[in-house]
């Protein structure tokens, strides 16, 4: 058995079984255990037929925690596999505002509120993984980086069900995914942003890119990087894979998406980025000849294939 993660829209609601809500409330992690267990378990449960995700999402949070004043973000879809049976659901992140007594009439006995997971749990295969990925999720790239774990794949793209932590070495012969994303919007402008002067290749410009995380797809990493770093939003049916290649330790992917966006949308990160501005292709390939542009060793490509698109 194992989990991978889906990028959201990936899946339509109806093919999904089941939400899970890992939930916080006044700065504490919430539990809820089952009154025919003695074991704990992270909110959530069926989707109902007829049903929309969310609205079973809102549902399973109330019956199983009280909660009646709450946020929720989608954070993805995850699969469930064994053998060659794959069992769908979507992760959420909810932030409870308010709680409220349990119905009697509800399955669960008690809630708990506790700094992280807790030892006994009815899923020890599955809900470890999901609460430590939403974790990862509202923690800023910088600080999750240290713990940071990639896919480690051979020489043929295909994955050899190992990890590797990022910042250690990588043997010879293993490879890990990195995915650069270029996005234009609807005036035909691609967003660069300004490396900060700490960063190697300081105050250069640059579109956005990193390592895919342990479980991602090249598609799914493209999405998540392009939103943390920027704070735009892809769609995957906006992406295009321009160009595939590989390094010494690692295959690169450039994705091309379509959004529209202004440059008041973009989000700064403090530490990363220092600067953020729209260009034609024809500035960018200016700006390139201006040796302004952070010198990795694809950037011949990827000019070239934006030249083409």
């Amino acid at each position: 058995m194992y989990i991978t993660y889906h990028y959201l829209g990936e899946y339509p609601d109806f093919v999904l079984k089941y939400v899970v809500m890992v939930s916080r409330y006044e700065g504490k992690w919430v539990f809820c255990r089952h009154k025919k267990r003695n074991t704990w378990e992270i909110p959530g449960g069926h989707i109902e037929k007829g049903e929309s995700a969310l609205d079973a999402a809102k549902r399973e949070l109330f019956e199983e925690t009280g909660a009646s004043d709450f946020s929720l973000t989608p954070v993805n879809i995850y699969a469930v596999r064994s053998g060659e049976e794959k069992t769908l659901g979507m992760l959420y992140f909810a932030e409870i505002h308010t709680l409220e007594k349990i119905p009697a009439e509800m399955e669960i006995a008690e809630i708990s509120f506790l700094a992280d997971m807790p030892e006994a749990l009815t899923y020890p295969l599955i809900q470890p993984y999901l609460f430590a990925y939403v974790k990862a999720f509202l923690t800023p790239k910088q600080a999750r980086e240290e713990d940071e774990l990639w896919d480690v794949y051979d020489e043929y793209r295909v994955k050899t069900g190992r990890t590797h932590p990022r910042g250690k070495l990588i043997p010879d012969g293993d490879y890990h995914l990195v995915v650069h994303v270029c996005v234009q919007n609807g005036e035909g402008k691609i967003l660069l942003t300004q490396r900060s002067p700490n960063k190697g290749f300081p105050h250069k410009w640059e579109w956005t890119g990193g390592s895919a995380l342990a479980g991602e797809d090249s598609l799914s990493a493209a999405i998540r990087e392009l939103q943390e770093e920027t704070g735009i939003v892809a769609r995957a049916e906006h992406g295009t894979l321009l160009e595939t290649m590989r390094r010494t330790n690692d295959f690169v992917d450039l994705w091309l998406f379509h959004e529209d966006f202004d440059l008041s949308d973009v989000k700064l990160q403090e530490g990363e980025t220092c600067g953020a501005k729209l260009v034609t292709v024809d500035e960018l390939l200016e700006m390139a000849k201006n040796e302004e542009l952070a010198l990795y060793s694809y950037l011949s490509a990827f000019l070239s294939k934006l030249s083409e698109n």
